[in-house]
């Protein structure tokens, strides 16, 4: 009888060391499934801000003249970059909410425009911000920010 439970002893032993091996490498496995999974987002959003920022390095917009012209601001802008550029928001003294494109060119002057096409003069209509000294401040869809001091 004393033998028979030595028995078992030894074999709960190996049965206990094997469960032990096996629950250690399927946490393994797991820690190891999540890591790369994590490292794959991570790579892409990384090569999603590079594009973004080489995207941003191509906008290059330079106010050219502003004027008020019956009860309307007009801010003519070139974009002197390699792709078109789409404004999201303007703020100035407060945000713009409505404001207007024109195409600003001798073939196309006076057309409406939704972005501003590169290497293109266009004029933005927008109110005339109560002050007289102000930023204007364009922000683009592609995550560019342009900030121009303005005095009336």
């Amino acid at each position: 009888m004393l033998y028979v439970i030595r028995g078992r002893r030894g074999v709960s032993e190996v049965l206990g060391a094997i469960v032990i091996a096996v629950l250690v490498l399927g946490m393994s496995a797991s820690y190891i499934l999540l890591e790369m999974e994590r490292s794959e987002r991570e790579t892409f959003s990384l090569i999603d801000l590079i594009r973004r920022a080489e995207r941003r390095q191509k906008i290059l917009l330079s106010l050219i003249y502003y004027q008020v012209n019956d009860g309307q601001l007009e801010v003519y802008i070139y974009n002197f970059g390699d792709v078109s550029v789409t404004p999201v928001k303007i703020l100035t003294d407060v945000e713009v909410d409505l404001f207007e494109i024109y195409d600003s060119s001798v073939n196309n002057g006076g057309l409406p425009l939704n972005e501003i096409p590169s290497e293109t003069l266009v004029k933005l209509v927008l109110p005339v911000p109560s002050t007289d000294t102000f930023s204007f401040v364009l922000v683009t869809e592609e995550g560019g920010i342009f900030v121009w001091e303005m005095m009336l």
